[in-house]
């Protein structure tokens, strides 16, 4: 039989898929708990601080990721494994504006066919670790900014604001939010408030990468520590070797 893995909160349970007989009562599958590490296991950690500086080294991780988090969703998007697939950046402009706003992603449902405008939010160690996973619709609150607005007025109403695509006019059927990480009353807070179609996790996306063997996000995860390495070796007095 083959696995399937059912998403949920950290650890993850994995269940194999079971065996449906038409006419039989249904058969449940026997489930496997499997541990991984979750954000809090590594952007909440308890990493003594430096004793001469400022940040303080999760801050310093959060910042650090937060550089090419937006990677993860683009890797993610690019397995065929992934539900969604991505069509780019949406340009989203009412027409008594002289400029609108440059979101992050337009999700293409490999399913249904369905499109929505999405917007990564991935704040770690922000406000003492506050918005690192999404448990309430509250957490929301706080993002004040007119491209986030317009995120919020479309996952009410998707025909509220032209949308573009690589200058081309794109039809939408409403937005879907991306959390660093999440849990299942998090998400279905936010669907029920703000009428998103679905809330994404960073933290899920990266587990399905590994699992599903990805490449090329793998080169970029080991493009980005070779920079890492040469800067270091450039603070160390070294002489680095740039590829």
């Amino acid at each position: 039989m083959q696995d399937q893995v059912r998403r949920s909160w950290w650890p993850l349970a994995v269940q194999d898929e079971p065996d449906w007989t038409i006419g039989q009562p249904s058969k449940v599958a026997p489930v496997t708990i499997v541990f991984v590490p979750s954000f809090e296991d590594f952007f909440r950690s308890d990493r003594p601080a430096s004793t001469v500086s400022f940040p303080s080294p999760d801050k310093f991780l959060s910042r650090l990721f937060g550089l090419f988090s937006e990677d993860v969703v683009r890797h993610w998007c690019r397995c065929p494994e992934a539900r969604y697939g991505d069509l780019g950046r949406p340009y989203l402009r009412f027409p008594t504006e002289r400029y609108g706003h440059t979101l992050d992603f337009t999700l293409r449902d490999r399913q249904t066919g369905e499109t929505f405008v999405a917007e990564l939010k991935c704040e770690l160690e922000y406000d003492n670790y506050r918005y690192l996973r999404l448990t309430d619709a509250s957490q929301l609150a706080h993002h004040q900014g007119a491209a986030f607005g317009k995120l919020l007025n479309l996952a009410k109403d998707r025909s509220c604001i032209p949308v573009t695509v690589g200058s081309k006019p794109m039809a939408v059927d409403g937005g879907v939010l991306i959390w660093g990480a999440t849990t299942p009353e998090g998400c279905e807070a936010v669907r029920s408030t703000y009428g998103f179609a679905d809330v994404l996790s960073v933290e899920t996306m990266l587990h399905d990468l590994r699992q599903w063997h990805c490449e090329s996000w793998m080169a970029r995860v080991a493009e980005v520590g070779t920079w890492c390495s040469e800067l270091i070796e450039f603070l160390g007095g070294e002489t680095p070797n740039p590829h």
